[in-house]
C-alpha cells in the first residue's frame, strides 16, 4: 500500500469514527439518559451530569482525532518520520491517559454517590484498559518515530 493510499483510508476511518462519537454523544447517550430517567425517576437528577461528563471526555478524543488527521497529512507527504508527528503521538498518549484519569475519577464519585451498577463499571474500566492500552503504544511509536527522525536526519546530513 502506498502512502496517499495508506493515507487515504487511514482517513476515512478517522471520519467513520468521529461519526460514530457524535452520534454517540448526541444521539445515543442522551436517548439512553432519558429512558433511565423515564425508567428510575429516582435518577433523574444524574441525566446533565453524566451527559456533560461524556461531552467533556469527548473533548480530548477529538483532539487525538485531529491529531491522527495531521499525522496521516504527514504520512501522505512522504513525511512519516518527522519531530511533529512524535510529537503529535505523544500528545495523543497524554490525552489518552487524561481519558483514563477523567473515567477513574467519575468511578471513584459513583461510588461515593453509591451510584456504581457492575454495569457502569465494567463499562468504565473497558474505557480505562482501552486508554492505557493506547497510551502505551502511542508514547512508544512517539518514541520510534523521533529516534526514526533523528537517524534520517543524520542521513540527511551525510554525502
Amino acid at each position: 500500500m502506498k502512502q496517499l493510499e495508506l493515507a487515504k483510508w487511514l482517513k476515512r476511518i478517522i471520519v467513520i469514527i468521529a461519526v460514530i462519537g457524535l452520534l454517540v454523544c448526541f444521539v445515543i447517550a442522551p436517548t439512553i439518559g432519558r429512558n433511565i430517567a423515564l425508567t428510575y425517576p429516582e435518577f433523574e437528577y444524574m441525566f446533565f451530569p453524566c451527559l456533560v461528563f461524556i461531552w467533556i471526555t469527548a473533548v480530548p478524543f477529538y483532539i487525538a482525532l485531529w491529531n491522527v488527521w495531521l499525522i496521516c497529512n504527514e504520512i501522505s507527504k512522504d513525511n512519516s518520520f518527522c519531530r511533529e508527528n512524535a510529537a503529535r503521538l505523544k500528545l495523543i498518549s497524554k490525552l489518552s491517559v487524561l481519558e483514563c484519569i477523567l473515567y477513574f475519577v467519575a468511578i471513584i464519585i459513583l461510588l461515593f454517590l453509591n451510584l456504581l451498577h457492575p454495569s457502569i463499571l465494567l463499562l468504565a474500566l473497558s474505557i480505562i484498559f482501552v486508554g492505557i492500552a493506547i497510551a502505551i503504544a502511542s508514547a512508544a511509536l512517539s518514541h520510534l518515530v523521533h529516534k526514526a527522525y533523528v537517524l534520517k536526519e543524520e542521513n540527511d546530513l551525510t554525502i
